[in-house]
């Protein structure tokens, strides 16, 4: 360590550590919901004489604060006293901070509630958690990736490190939604299928931007449509206003680097590159090939007077995972494949404060993704399949809340999504999973579809204790003509200050992915796919930090995809769960339902200690086009997580995390049959009815932080799957051994990583 300090301290040669140096904390708080300015708020600096009142546009200023990780508490009279963690302050640096307050009618009530450090939220009065940028960062065993902090929460299943694709209440990746500052992310994983799959351990999002996230497993409210399952809501924050500044990093992904600063006096920017060197431990970590990305980030913001404000934000990211005939070959497979992805989403957010207790937010965006894949096989080095796929998006969404009197207020908007795709999929003759022998087919295939939907929520009162959430929403996609009306309903009581009593249920709806329906005309016929949530839970404050959440679910799914006549492939599985080609019409009558116990303690870190125990116990299950009910393919049975974090002072800090999942359901595959055959046969009558051995595996971190007179620097050592658990993947026929191998995750992998600012 004390080498690389040393050649940090050669390449800045004016840095030197802290004696006395100090940071600068500033800030905006404003009302929760109308995000109304707020003026008077007291801003203490929680064990120290540091504090300040925010002035006539809500902001507030804390000089010479001396660097260090702090607690900010905000209070005001008439709405809830809220403490923020994880507040760190650099040297000759600002920090921002900014809070919505939500109003109180507990202590008119009689009764009073300290500072706490859980907000609630008026729309989503179940099924959600919140992250903070240090919390992202920190989390043992994630990378800084969003989805592996996220596969940490019950109700959230996962492939394990190899992989982005989140498993949410019993749902397939396609029905998770992804918003940054309300602009649709169509994909947020860099390595993709056409599907929308993730088969890649890295995501598109750049954590280094995140101010917060909301994760909503189900239950969400009227705001959210075409999605079945869950809806992270990420707001990436500001530009530095103070000054011209730069970071650069070096994590488990690759190396990134950072340059932001103010634009002029009402405006800021940043922008970021990345690029991974993981094509070069591609042995390390089991992807069975050589993976790559690169990506580039950006959002500049303007205030255009003190109730408007415009942002402009675009996220770019490429990646490609190549493989060869001699790699393939020694691993005993049939095929190799060079697939190569593209995406870029650019939008333009304006937020506008109204005169009397509103707000409108209006987002206008497009973003394209493509993907190419060519399998060869191994044999005889010919092609086996080719896909290229793009869509484009273009994006419409409006979202308004209003403030309609004391224990009444209105969330109302509506979106217009405008997609429009080439789809060109060829494949040769092949074997199916049945052992049938199925022609080679060919799609080529241009199709547009316009998506319009209109919501309303009301936020009402009608007890001191009592909170309920009121919506409605309406879809209507082009394609099939088809206009869906989805209610929805939460409800939310006080019992005492600490217990709340929580339900939620509502009708979801989806459109129908344009890449199933591009595989046979007759699917345009498909209708939107639909499921049901019903939640109810319980939630417990056992101190201001540390709360208990238990949560119960049903979730039934209608009007699924499944092969119609005709259009026997032999392989049942079910159709959102399955990563291949349906060349044949598809049929809306499948049905599945998901149900569950899910329970969450959460510790924030106020003094030294933090940590997070997830549990879950659920079934996932669907029936078949043959009427057999199976296992879904993730249908795990088991989630258990457990966090923990040490932080003794201001230098240092350790984290370990350990997880398990039950064993993922797998179809046995037919030895005899795969022998004669020269290629994998499954046992199709028994899909789904065998699992992998279960997955756990132990995650140890370690930060160190240096101050010095004018930068930051933070380095960690990490060890993922620390007694090097041989988690099995998945299964395959091995060609060359003829026998059923194992595709194993990682091993134990070191990743060292750090960050500095300047």
């Amino acid at each position: 360590m004390e080498r690389f300090l040393f050649l940090i301290l050669l390449v800045f040669p004016h840095l030197a550590l802290a004696q006395g140096i100090t940071g600068r904390l500033t800030g905006l708080v404003t009302d929760a919901g109308t995000q109304e300015p707020l003026v008077g708020v007291n801003v203490l600096v929680v064990d120290t004489p540091l504090g300040a009142a925010t002035d006539a546009n809500g902001r507030f200023t804390i000089e010479a604060v001396p660097v260090g990780t702090y607690r900010l508490t905000f209070r005001y009279i008439g709405y809830e006293a809220f403490t923020r963690a994880d507040v760190v302050v650099r040297p000759e640096r600002t920090t921002v901070v900014n809070a919505g307050l939500h109003e109180t009618v507990i202590e008119a009530d009689g009764l009073v509630v300290e500072a706490g450090y859980y907000q609630s939220n008026d729309t989503e009065l179940t099924s959600v958690t919140t992250f903070s940028t240090e919390e992202i960062r920190r989390s043992p065993g994630a990378g800084q990736e969003i989805a592996r902090v996220l596969n940490a929460l019950p109700g959230v299943a996962s492939r394990g490190e190899t992989s982005q694709d989140l498993f949410v209440r019993g749902g397939s990746p396609m029905e998770n939604g992804f918003y940054i500052d309300q602009i649709l992310i169509p994909n947020a994983a860099h390595f993709s299928t056409g599907d929308g799959s993730s088969y890649g351990p890295t995501g598109l999002i750049n954590t280094e931007f995140v101010e917060h996230i909301d994760f909503y497993t189900g239950g969400f409210s009227a705001a959210y449509g075409d999605r079945l399952s869950s809806i992270s809501a990420i707001r990436y924050r500001e530009g530095n206003t103070d000054g011209y500044t730069g970071e650069v990093g070096l994590n488990f992904s690759g190396g990134v680097a950072v340059f932001e600063g103010p634009i002029g006096e009402d405006g800021s920017f940043f922008i970021s590159g990345r690029r991974s060197y993981l094509d070069l431990i591609a042995s390390a970590i089991n992807t069975g090939g050589a993976p790559n990305f690169g990506d580039l980030q950006g959002k500049a913001t303007y205030r255009i007077n003190a109730r408007n404000t415009l942002s402009i934000l675009d996220v770019f990211g490429q990646s490609r995972f190549t493989q060869n005939a001699d790699d393939a070959r020694e691993a005993g497979e049939n095929e190799f494949v060079d697939t190569e992805n593209t995406q870029n989403t650019v939008g333009l957010t304006w937020k506008s404060l109204w005169r009397t207790k509103g707000l409108s937010q209006l987002a206008v965006s497009h973003s394209f993704r493509t993907h190419d894949l060519l399998s060869t096989r191994v044999a005889d080095e010919a092609r086996a399949a080719d896909q290229h796929l793009r869509n484009d998006y273009l994006q419409m969404r409006s979202v308004n809340y209003y403030q309609a009197g004391p224990r009444l207020k209105l969330e109302f908007g509506g979106e217009m999504l405008q997609e429009w795709g080439t789809f060109t999929i060829e494949a040769d003759d092949f074997t199916g999973v049945s052992g049938d022998p199925q022609p080679g087919f060919a799609i080529q295939q241009d199709l547009d579809e316009t998506r319009l939907g209109a919501f309303v929520s009301v936020i009402t009162r009608p007890l001191p204790r009592l909170q309920a959430t009121v919506g409605l929403r309406s879809d209507y996609g082009s394609i099939n003509e088809a206009v869906v009306l989805s209610p929805r309903l939460a409800l939310s009581y006080q019992l005492t200050d600490r217990l709340s009593l929580n339900a939620s249920t509502g009708v979801f709806h989806q459109g129908v992915p344009l890449y199933i329906v591009s595989q046979n005309e007759a699917n345009r016929a498909l209708k939107p796919l639909q499921s049901r949530h019903a939640i109810a839970g319980v939630s417990y404050l056992f101190t201001a930090d540390t709360r208990l959440t238990i949560e119960a679910y049903d979730k039934t799914y209608r009007d699924v995809p499944e092969p119609g006549p005709g259009n026997d492939l032999g392989d049942p599985t079910y159709v959102l769960d399955n990563r291949g080609i349906f060349a044949g019409a598809l049929v809306s009558d499948g049905e599945a339902h998901a149900r569950g116990i899910d329970i969450l303690l959460q510790k924030k870190l106020a003094r030294q200690v933090y940590g997070l125990v997830s549990a879950s116990f659920f079934r996932s299950r669907y029936t078949d086009y043959q009427g057999v009910e199976r296992d879904r393919l993730f249908d795990t049975r088991r989630q258990f997580s457990v966090i923990g974090g040490y932080k003794p002072n201001d230098r240092w800090e350790v984290s370990v995390r350990w997880s398990y999942s039950g064993g993922r359901p797998t179809t046995p595959i037919d030895v005899t049959a795969s022998a004669l055959a020269g290629d994998e046969i499954w046992d199709v009558a028994r899909v789904n009815s065998e699992r992998l051995p279960a997955y756990h595996s132990l995650f140890v971190r370690a930060d160190r932080r240096y101050n010095y007179r004018s930068a930051n620097l933070v380095t960690f050592i990490s060890i993922w799957n620390a007694y090097n658990r041989g988690n099995v993947d998945d299964r395959y026929w091995n060609v060359i051994d003829r026998q059923v191998s194992n595709r194993y995750q990682f091993s134990l992998l070191p990743v060292g990583g750090l960050e500095l600012e300047f």
